[in-house]
Parts: C-alpha cells; sequence; structure tokens
C-alpha cells in the first residue's frame, strides 16, 4: 500500500509538470492503467482474506493447565477479531487509494482537455490565415496571368521600337526593298510580324514560367516529432554555423519555444540541393519538440544523388547524434518516477543476465592476485536473500549479498 501510495504521489507530481514537459500526459495515462490493476489486484487479495476470515473457526480452549496457559498466551481467542479489524483497515486504505486514483485520472482528462483547448485554438487561427491566404493568391494567379501576357507584348513592341526608331536598319540601302514589301506595299505584313514575335515573346516567359514553377513544386517534406532531452548549449553549437533565415520565439508559462529555421551550406552531402530544416525546441525546460526537413529533389545535380524521405530522416537523426545533442537516456525504471513494478521487473531481467553470465551452478569467477582464475560457488541461501538496489546517478546496478 506505500509503495502505491508513493507511485501515485508521484503520477501527481508527473501531472503537475504537464505544461512543462511534453511527454507527460503520455507517461501519466500508462500509469494510471498501471496503477488501476494494481489496486484491483489488491482488492481481489482483501476479498479473499475476508472469505478466508468468514469461514475461519476458532478452536476451544483445551481442558489440560499447559494447554490454557499456552492458549492464553498466544491470544487465540482474539486472534480472528484481529484480523477482521487489520482487513477493514485495509479495505479502507484500498477505498482511499481508489479515489485519489479517481482523482489523478479527472486532472490528467482536464490537462488532455486542456491541451485539446490550444490545439483547436492554433487549428482555428491557422484555417483563418489559409483561407484569406487562399482568396488573396487566388486573386494573385490571375492578375499574375494577365501581366504576364502584356509584359511579353511590351517586350516584342520595345525590341520592334529598337528596329523602327530614329536610328534603325531599315534606313540602309540593303533594307530598303525590305521596307517598300513590308512596310510599304503591303500594309498587314509588319502587323502580322508584331503579333509572331508577340506570340513568341509570350512562350518563352510561359516557359520560363513553367519551369520555375515545376522545380519549386518537387519539394519533399518530412516531419518528425521528437519530444527528446537535449543539451540546449550543444543545440547553439550546432546553430552557430548555419544560415538562419527564420527565428520565432513564443513564450508561455513555464515555457520558451522557439523555431528556428536554417539552411545547411553543404549542399554535397545532401546530393547538390539545400535543404531548409526547422528546429522546434523547448530552451527553457530542454525539449526538442519537432523536426521540419524541406528538401527540393528537382534541383539536385543527379537522380542518383536525390535523397528519398526516410533517408533525410537518418541523415538529420546522424548529424543531432553526432554532436552528442540528445541527454543519455537511463530508461524510467531509474529515475525517481518510474513506477515500483517497473523496477522490479527490470531488475529481475538483470538478474537473469547476471545469473547467465556466472559460471554452471551459480558459480562466479574470480582471478587471484598472481593471474590464475578460480571458480566461487555462490551459497544458495546468500544468492536467494541478495537484496538488489541501484546507486542513484550512476548506470551501474549492484547486488547487496547477505
Amino acid at each position: 500500500m506505500w509503495i502505491l501510495n508513493d507511485d501515485m504521489e508521484t503520477t501527481n507530481r508527473i501531472i503537475n509538470s504537464i505544461e512543462t514537459d511534453p511527454t507527460a500526459l503520455e507517461r501519466v495515462r500508462g500509469r494510471i492503467c498501471t496503477l488501476s490493476r494494481e489496486i484491483i489486484q489488491l482488492d481481489e487479495i482483501l476479498g479473499y482474506l475476508l472469505e478466508a476470515l468468514q469461514i475461519m473457526e476458532v478452536p476451544p480452549e483445551p481442558p489440560e493447565l499447559a494447554g490454557r496457559s499456552l492458549y492464553d498466551r498466544l491470544e487465540i481467542s482474539g486472534m480472528r477479531n484481529q484480523l477482521v479489524r487489520r482487513t477493514t483497515d485495509v479495505k479502507k486504505n484500498i477505498e482511499g487509494a481508489q479515489r485519489y486514483l479517481n482523482v489523478l485520472r479527472e486532472r490528467a482528462n482536464v490537462a488532455s482537455e486542456g491541451k485539446m483547448v490550444q490545439l483547436s485554438e492554433g487549428l482555428e487561427q491557422n484555417t483563418k490565415s489559409l483561407c484569406a491566404l487562399q482568396v488573396s493568391n487566388s486573386d494573385t494567379v490571375h492578375s499574375l496571368q494577365i501581366l504576364q501576357i502584356i509584359f511579353a507584348g511590351m517586350i516584342a513592341f520595345d525590341v520592334l521600337d529598337r528596329i523602327t526608331g530614329d536610328w534603325t536598319v531599315v534606313d540602309t540601302i540593303w533594307m530598303e526593298n525590305f521596307k517598300k514589301r513590308m512596310l510599304g506595299e503591303s500594309a498587314l505584313v509588319w502587323f502580322v510580324i508584331s503579333i509572331l514575335a508577340w506570340i513568341v515573346a509570350s512562350m518563352l516567359v510561359s516557359r520560363s514560367f513553367f519551369v520555375m514553377t515545376w522545380k519549386s513544386r518537387g519539394t519533399t517534406v518530412v516531419r518528425i516529432r521528437l519530444n527528446r532531452k537535449i543539451h540546449t548549449n550543444k543545440l547553439r553549437l550546432l546553430l552557430k554555423d548555419k544560415v538562419k533565415s527564420t527565428d520565432e520565439r513564443r513564450y508561455e508559462d513555464g515555457r520558451e519555444i522557439v523555431k528556428l529555421t536554417y539552411e545547411d551550406p553543404s549542399k554535397e552531402d545532401w546530393g547538390g540541393a539545400t535543404p531548409s530544416i526547422t528546429l522546434e525546441y523547448d530552451e527553457r525546460n530542454g525539449f526538442l519538440l519537432t523536426a521540419t526537413i524541406g528538401y527540393n529533389r528537382r534541383t539536385a545535380k543527379k537522380k542518383e544523388l536525390v535523397f528519398t524521405g526516410d533517408e533525410l530522416r537518418q541523415k538529420l537523426e546522424m548529424e543531432l547524434d553526432k554532436v552528442g545533442l540528445f541527454q543519455e537516456e537511463d530508461g524510467e525504471w531509474r529515475s525517481k518516477d518510474a513506477l515500483a513494478i517497473e523496477k522490479r521487473a527490470l531488475l529481475r531481467k538483470r538478474e537473469v543476465k547476471g545469473r547467465g553470465s556466472e559460471g554452471p551452478g551459480g558459480s562466479r569467477s574470480t582471478s587471484s592476485g598472481s593471474g590464475s582464475s578460480k571458480v566461487v560457488p555462490m551459497p544458495p541461501v546468500a544468492s536467494a536473500i541478495a537484496q538488489p538496489s541501484l546507486q542513484k546517478g550512476t548506470k551501474k546496478v549492484t547486488m547487496d549479498v547477505v
């Protein structure tokens, strides 16, 4: 019961850190399920005890003097009543733990609803912005199409004006016959030439616009949700030599969310195309939340060098691991927030591995100072009462052998 209460207190502390820890809500849900299963098992065991006490019979007092003395000394007559009182106390404690667990479950639901409200507000703002941009973009596209045709005609006519201006080739002798036939004798020939020049210029401009649009639409976007602990000082060193384009910061309750976009200057490492990488992290609490990679595969030098989505993800994770960005994760069982059942399960697993590494029959090898080794069998009693313990702040698992 005390272990269960301690686990619930730890769960309550994790619920308090939901605003600053992005992984807290998921951990709380898993812990609540585990605690519910433990309370159910305790309630079943208590039911078995009460049922056993109901059918328990108190033996009568023996007639012999020695038997009556031993009967009184062992307090057999009042033992059943004491057991009933203790099981009643345990029942009260289990009911209190169940109510406390219900409170924790309600708090987790409230925190989850708060997250959903924040998400819905963000989606609403993004939807409004997208609707406004869609209307303006449609108008802009139509006006750009019209302007492209007009500008193409202006360019064509400006080129012709340079030919038929104050000083043109038509004033030369070798162009007199052309001038008489095209400009003097035939009225519509020069008009047709002008229209053809306009069409050719329009086709060239449209082709250039199509090529630029085609290249811009060959973008691969990879979004990775990480929610991992990081060293913020190493992240600053990583971003120091990058070409940053945007730096957006948002200050919330207990959090400092930074959304930074940069371009990797080494094109050769990415197949000849410069990717745009966006990192969103909590600088105050040291969490890397998400990473987004924008990669234009159509600007690569060769098709064989183009990166796929999975290769982009692996490339970014390798770069982050190379600088030692992520903190060492010793596992939840090693932290103070781990459940007791998780610690016991992992300790049993470690104990099995330790027995497998020993010699046959539960023996272990030791080496003497002269370099020779001998096998020392472990006593079965000592191995049975070995108490596993964790040394806080280290990665070693020690066994205290009695």
